[in-house]
């Protein structure tokens, strides 16, 4: 599992709405710190003794939300970890926190990358996703929606920085940048009810792709996305 930002139990109903449950699970990983990303964390692992991995850095900033565990791995950028055959690379992004990864996602052949988090696409970034099966992106926001919404100058200004999150599109041009003819399936995460629209967002992506579009998924808040199939 990458991240766990609910609650135990919401968590819990989820993995049983795609027929799947905690039992057997080899590891928890954390991105960063942020709540939305940890709040479920402490008593998922203190319930089900999962093991645990995040970067150092992220682990002083979110221990004191995370709480009593029984043991914290710890990780390092460009160092994977080995399950079997399937391994979780993590690789560092720019976003608002203390040492902040994401992951790419190997096993038997088939590759998966994650992006999302992050305030702008970076060399480091293109090359750890170019030449995946998988990605799943973040397309957080319109610009335009964004300034003209309710949020806070504040926020707004974190938003669109270059440790804040992905604009559509950003997005766009992360998948021009990485895509092949290979790529079968992109997933839109991450995206505001507030500050984007899923069909702006869908669309930025498809012109991003252009004639070789692979399968693309839009990612939604409120209940699970179904079990995908690479």
């Amino acid at each position: 599992m990458i991240d766990a930002g609910l609650s135990e139990r919401k968590l819990s109903a989820r993995m049983t709405r795609i027929d799947r449950n905690f039992s057997g699970m080899d590891a928890v990983f954390v991105t960063h710190e942020h709540s939305d990303h940890i709040r479920g964390v402490g008593p998922l692992l203190r319930r089900h003794e999962i093991p645990f991995f995040t970067t150092e850095g992220t682990w002083r900033r979110a221990n004191h939300i995370i709480g009593k565990v029984s043991s914290c791995n710890t990780i390092r950028e460009n160092e994977p970890v080995h399950f079997g055959e399937l391994s979780v690379e993590p690789y560092s992004i720019p976003h608002d926190a203390e040492e902040p990864v994401s992951f790419v996602i190997r096993y038997q052949g088939k590759s998966l990358g994650i992006a999302t988090d992050l305030g702008r696409v970076t060399p480091e970034v293109i090359k750890k996703l170019k030449n995946l099966d998988a990605l799943l992106i973040e397309a957080n926001h319109d610009i335009s929606m964004l300034e003209a919404g309710p949020y806070p100058w504040i926020t707004k200004k974190r938003i669109k920085s270059d440790v804040g999150h992905l604009s559509n599109e950003d997005c766009g041009e992360l998948l021009a940048s990485v895509n092949h003819s290979n790529l079968k399936l992109v997933v839109l995460m991450h995206m505001s009810e507030t500050n984007n629209h899923p069909e702006l967002a869908k669309i930025t992506a498809q012109q991003a792709l252009g004639e070789s579009l692979p399968a693309i998924i839009l990612a939604k808040q409120n209940h699970p996305t179904e079990l995908l199939s690479i």
